[in-house]
């Protein structure tokens, strides 16, 4: 057996793992993100909830974002067009562009911290081997 394979008892680990986060994120979407899509799709509604809601509706805001950014199976589109409807195009794009780097400084840590540890990139050797550019002049 070679060193980069896995064994049968890790290949079922494996496929039980991805099985269970599969239906974890299904969920999540069907639960979580589809509710949150459609009320991010009424701009009315939305931007009196967040009126009601103050700075902790911004707060909120920001928290489906991530959210979004996290799951990445919720459409974003939706949230941004919310956005620049219930707080205007700039403050909307700034709330957009830090909860976008927040989920994605999430999704980092969380890939870090869950990861394998290889330290073989054998499969992406491709990317070590670029062509030199010719300049012609």
């Amino acid at each position: 057996m070679k060193k980069n394979e896995l064994t049968t008892a890790q290949q079922k680990r494996l496929g039980v793992a991805a099985l269970v986060t599969a239906l974890v994120m299904g969920l999540l979407v069907w639960l979580v993100g589809v509710p949150l899509v459609r009320f991010a799709s009424q701009p009315e509604r939305f931007r009196d909830w967040v009126d009601s809601h103050g700075f902790g509706g911004r707060l909120a805001y920001m928290g489906m974002v991530i959210l979004q950014v996290v799951v990445a199976l919720i459409p974003g589109e939706p949230f941004e067009i919310a956005a620049g409807y219930a707080f205007g195009a700039v403050e909307g794009t700034l709330l957009c562009l830090v909860a976008s780097a927040l989920g994605s400084v999430c999704v980092f840590l969380l890939v870090r911290r869950f990861s394998s540890r290889r330290k073989s990139c054998a499969p992406f050797a491709f990317c070590r081997h670029r062509p030199s550019v010719i300049c012609c002049s």
